[in-house]
Parts: structure tokens; C-alpha cells; sequence
């Protein structure tokens, strides 16, 4: 009788990790895929950010988007800002 009631209480034991674990093992899953999504969010604006720094180095697409607040002096020295 005493080992008939301790184990149904190991398999009342072991039915209930096994739905506790598959349940984290959900949890664990659903924030994975959160982790990845914003893992590919945040890989794709530094892809953006290193475009720009790469169009930035570009001395004339620079002075380009300065238009008339910048001036040339020398062809090497360029004023920005007021034309004192």
C-alpha cells in the first residue's frame, strides 16, 4: 500500500515538471524570438547609421548639403558659418 501511494505521488510529481517545463520551454521560445526581432532591429539601423557615415566622409555630398552657408577659401579651407 505504501508503495502504491508513493508512486502515484512520483508520477503526480513527474506530470507536473513536465507541464511546468514545457511551459517555461514556451516562455523561453517566445523570448528568444523577442531577442531576435530586436537583434535584427537594431542591426539593420546600424547598417542605416554606417550608410550615412560612409555618404559623410564624402567630402563634396558634405559640402553639398552645407549649400550657402559654407566658403571656400584656398580650395582646401572651407568657412562655415557667417561670412566675416
Amino acid at each position: 500500500m505504501f508503495s502504491l501511494l508513493c508512486f502515484i505521488a512520483a508520477l503526480g510529481f513527474y506530470f507536473i515538471s513536465k507541464v511546468y517545463i514545457s511551459a517555461y520551454n514556451i516562455t523561453l521560445s517566445n523570448k528568444e524570438q523577442q531577442i531576435a526581432a530586436e537583434n535584427s532591429a537594431k542591426q539593420s539601423e546600424v547598417e542605416e547609421l554606417q550608410a550615412t557615415v560612409r555618404t559623410m566622409q564624402d567630402k563634396k555630398q558634405m559640402l553639398g548639403m552645407l549649400e550657402n552657408q559654407i566658403q571656400d577659401n584656398q580650395n582646401n579651407i572651407y568657412i562655415i558659418g557667417d561670412n566675416e
